[in-house]
């Protein structure tokens, strides 16, 4: 007997394309390519993180707790305690878990675009409707705009801070006066670490219970592999947050890797350096390349606009992949054509990378 199964669905999931990973296969079957295309911190873990996960191992038969004492370790680093915090499988299960705390089926989420893909993703998979509202040309975020499109249907707001792919950090007069507005806004600060003068947001949770901070280890930590993230809130956010979290969400191993990342600074100040250093030098280095022009970033990567080029993002990204480095496409991410974003990496991949683009650039010159 055949059923039609799609009938059984949810009309939203129904509806929802699947997230495309297609770019991390890529990148996983062809490691001769330079992998610069996820915001992936390029130094790997460090010794002690490697010994906590191989001891934490040796438990790998018995179910994790919730992760108090994390928990209550990055509350204090943020002035708050572990009644605040929650932990998840990533930052995108961090965001997974507030849109389905807050936005039913049919309630809208304002998203100001350009921005991480993941919040429109999870959002649609929810039921819930993405609204868009464009930052202005300079990448400045539209206050007048965001405040003007929410609706009694507004039930949540997402911003990155630094944003990616913009690299910018939201002015703080800009953010009181959203978090004014009194919806639910997520401040998203998965690079704040990386930058310059490290600027958290998180104590304006005390004023504003609507705040909520993201972070995670993936990019300052270099634990992308592990899935580790968290949200700091106002208790009584999280205590709604931590009824809709699945229990066991981050694994044994991953809360150990955490608790010796944070313990080894000098491998966090040396991560650190290397991102700093490398997303100025490529900024500067980019910006000598006539027709190019790379954007000040906060974050690990650095956004280019190549549209003098006269070539699609998609194009300049399987054109460089031939030269056997992966760059992301920004088109498909709310941005024009010839927009790309480059990971920074090591002192030498990032030569290498600049070695690239150079010579793709005087090809195509030479080939208009």
């Amino acid at each position: 007997m055949s059923t039609d199964i799609d009938k059984f669905v949810v009309p939203w999931v129904r509806a929802a394309a699947p997230y495309s990973d297609r770019h991390m296969e890529f990148a996983w079957s062809h490691p001769e390519v330079l992998r610069m295309m996820s915001n992936e911190n390029p130094i790997p873990p460090s010794p002690a993180v490697l010994e906590a996960i191989q001891q934490a191992a040796q438990l790998g038969n018995l179910y994790p707790d919730s992760g108090p004492a994390l928990r209550q370790r990055l509350g204090e680093m943020a002035g708050f305690g572990k009644e605040n915090v929650i932990l998840g499988n990533g930052s995108t299960d961090i965001i997974d878990i507030i849109i389905t705390t807050f936005a039913a089926p049919g309630d809208e989420v304002l998203i100001p675009v350009p921005t991480f893909s993941m919040y429109e993703a999870r959002a649609k998979i929810r039921g819930a409707v993405p609204v868009f509202v464009p930052l202005r040309p300079d990448f400045s975020w539209d206050v007048d705009a965001i405040l003007a499109a929410i609706t009694p249907k507004t039930k949540l707001l997402f911003l990155c801070s630094p944003n990616n792919p913009t690299g910018i950090q939201i002015p703080l007069d800009d953010l009181k006066r959203i978090l004014s507005a009194g919806i639910p806004t997520v401040v998203d600060e998965a690079y704040y670490e990386l930058e310059n003068e490290p600027r958290t947001l998180a104590y304006l949770i005390r004023e504003y219970p609507n705040l909520i901070i993201s972070r995670t280890f993936s990019k300052a930590y270099g634990l992308a592999g592990l899935r580790v993230g968290y949200a700091i809130a106002d208790a009584k956010v999280v205590d709604y947050m931590m009824r809709v979290r699945i229990p066991w969400n981050v694994s044994l191993l991953a809360l150990a890797a955490a608790q010796a990342a944070l313990d080894d600074e000098a491998s966090f100040l040396e991560k650190r350096r290397t991102i700093i250093e490398g997303r100025q030098y490529l900024c500067d280095e980019i910006n000598k390349i006539p027709g190019l022009r790379a954007f000040p970033s906060e974050g690990n990567f650095v956004l280019i606009d190549a549209s003098s080029l006269g070539k699609t993002s998609e194009q300049i990204r399987d054109e460089l992949i031939e030269r056997k480095v992966f760059i992301r496409p920004m088109s498909p991410h709310h941005m024009g054509q010839g927009f790309v974003r480059v990971t920074v990496g090591t002192p030498e991949q990032n030569e290498f990378f600049l070695q690239v683009l150079r010579a793709y650039v005087e090809e195509v010159r030479k080939g208009k």
